[in-house]
């Protein structure tokens, strides 16, 4: 099923990518960030990304909060995915410019080769032209 324009408006969408260097990241879109198509084409698909990095991707490394440290689910979640390799970066409902802004990254990065075969093949053309790596904001075409 296809997540549409009007779930992306009530919906926090949490979706993944990898950047030009095979970097895996995530982001968390408030309801208000722009969503890419392929995130966009198939909701079972980014669900089972969601399950993959939530529930199944062990810990590999420490991670660094880039954000004030509070007891909320979006910064938990932030360090445990950074914890597993992954760069984290959410957007803010307000004045955003339509950048998602890192707030959580890892001390050692995960790499695309590092996933197995399933999880590359879902993530073989989720692909953002930047290197998360070096960047404090990222801007992504929006599928709507």
């Amino acid at each position: 099923m296809r997540i549409s324009d009007i779930d992306l408006q009530c919906e926090d969408i949490m979706w993944f990518a990898t950047d030009c260097k095979g970097n895996i990241f995530e982001c968390t879109s408030a309801g208000c960030g722009n969503v890419p198509e392929y995130v966009c084409r198939s909701r079972e698909e980014t669900d089972a990304l969601i399950e993959y990095f939530m529930e199944k991707a062990p810990i590999i490394t420490t991670s660094r909060l880039l954000i004030p440290s509070k007891n909320n689910n979006l910064v938990n979640d932030a360090k445990n995915l950074a914890s597993k390799g992954l760069y984290c970066f959410d957007i803010t409902d307000y004045d955003n410019d339509d950048k998602y802004n890192c707030i959580a990254i890892p001390d050692k990065a995960l790499n695309i080769s590092e996933l197995p075969d399933d999880i590359q093949k879902m993530l073989s053309d989720h692909i953002y032209n930047g290197n998360v790596s070096e960047e404090h904001s990222i801007t992504v075409d929006h599928a709507y």
